[in-house]
C-alpha cells in the first residue's frame, strides 16, 4: 500500500492511496486541474482514480470533487447527507469552477455516480477495504475513514473538536495514523482571529488542539512499528515545529523514541509505502484490544467505478 499526502489544511485537502490497480482520493479540496496535477507529482495518472471518499462537504475538502469526478468517470462515495450537502454547494457556485462552466452545469453534476456509504458502515473498492465512523465537526455527517490492504491499515482523521471512541478505535488498528494537529491553544486564543472564530475552532465541533491531538496518540501508540503524520495545521495558529515538538516531547515522556512524527504540508508531501517496510512481509501482529467493536454491518463491495448505477450501503 502507497500513501501520499496531495496537501492538508484550510487552503485544501487530499490524500492518496494506492494498492495494486486500486487508487483512492481522500477528500478533494482542490479543483480537478490542481488534483490532476498533484496527482502526477506522486507519478500517478488522473485516470487511475478508481474513487473519490470524502470525509465531509467542506470546500477544503470536497472543492473539486463533483468537477474531478465528472472529468475523469469516477464516482463519489460518502455518507448521503454529505453527497447532498456537497451538490447543493456546487449548485450555490461554492465549487470548483470547472463544475459551474456551461449550460449544462446541473445535468452535468447529475451524471456524477454517487454511492452512499452511511457513517459507521464498511465497503470495498478493488484491492482495498473502506470503513468510515464518526468525527465532530460543524458538518451535516463527518467522518474519517481506516483504509486498508491486507494487514496494511491507514486512519485518516481530520477535522474533529473532540476526541470520541470511535476515532480511538479506528487509531489503535493502524499502521499510518493520520491526525489533525490544527492549533496551538495559546497561539489561537492569543492570535488576530475574530472571538467567534476562536470559537469555533476551540468548540467541540471544530478542530483539534496539538493537546488534544497528543492525548489521544497517546491512548493508542505502543511500542509496535507505527508512523504518524499530523495533519490540517493551521497556518495562523501552528507551526510544523510547534506541532511535532509537542507530540515528541509527550513520546519521550512516554519512553516512545521510536516514533518519528511529520507533518503534512499544504503541499505535496509526505508519502508512505508499505513495500518498503519488511519488504513484503506483514507488520508484527498486533494484540486484540478490547475497546474493539464489530463492524455495524457485514462489508458491501462497491460497485464498479465505471458502473452505471451507483449502490447505496
Amino acid at each position: 500500500m502507497r500513501i501520499v499526502s496531495l496537501g492538508s489544511g484550510s487552503s485544501g485537502n487530499a490524500l492518496v492511496v494506492q494498492a495494486g490497480q486500486t487508487t483512492l482520493l481522500l477528500d478533494a479540496g482542490f479543483t480537478a486541474g490542481a488534483l490532476r496535477s498533484r496527482l502526477k507529482q506522486a507519478r500517478l495518472a488522473a485516470e487511475s482514480v478508481t474513487a473519490i471518499l470524502l470525509t465531509h462537504e467542506h470546500r477544503d475538502h470536497a472543492f473539486g470533487a463533483f468537477s474531478f469526478a465528472r472529468r475523469f468517470g469516477v464516482p463519489l462515495v460518502a455518507d448521503p447527507r454529505t453527497l447532498d450537502a456537497a451538490y447543493q454547494r456546487v449548485e450555490r457556485g461554492q465549487a470548483d469552477p470547472a463544475t459551474l462552466a456551461g449550460a449544462w452545469r446541473v445535468e452535468r453534476i447529475e451524471q456524477v455516480e454517487r454511492v452512499e456509504l452511511a457513517v459507521g458502515r464498511s465497503t470495498t473498492v478493488g484491492g482495498l477495504s473502506v470503513r468510515s465512523f464518526a468525527v465532530s465537526h460543524d458538518a451535516v455527517a463527518p467522518c474519517g475513514y481506516v483504509v486498508s490492504s491486507g494487514a496494511w491499515r491507514l486512519c485518516y482523521i481530520t477535522d474533529s473538536g473532540t476526541v470520541m471512541e470511535p476515532m480511538i478505535e479506528a487509531l489503535a488498528e493502524s499502521s499510518l495514523l493520520l491526525i489533525e494537529s490544527n492549533h496551538d491553544r495559546d497561539r489561537l486564543l492569543n492570535g488576530s482571529y475574530p472571538w467567534h472564530l476562536k470559537q469555533r475552532i476551540l468548540s467541540p465541533t471544530g478542530h483539534l488542539s496539538n493537546e488534544q491531538t497528543c492525548d489521544a496518540l497517546l491512548r493508542v501508540l505502543d511500542d509496535a512499528p507505527r508512523w504518524v503524520w499530523l495533519g490540517h495545521l493551521s497556518r495562523a495558529n501552528n507551526t510544523p515545529d510547534l506541532a511535532r515538538s509537542a507530540l515528541r516531547e509527550r513520546l519521550r515522556q512516554a519512553g516512545l523514541r521510536h516514533i518519528e512524527p511529520q507533518v503534512s504540508p499544504p503541499g505535496v508531501g509526505v508519502a508512505w509505502d508499505s513495500a518498503s517496510l519488511w519488504g513484503s512481509a506483514a507488520p508484527p501482529a498486533r494484540q486484540p484490544d478490547s475497546r474493539e467493536q464489530p463492524p455495524q454491518a457485514d462489508a458491501v463491495p462497491l460497485a464498479p467505478a465505471r458502473a452505471a448505477r451507483p449502490q447505496s450501503l
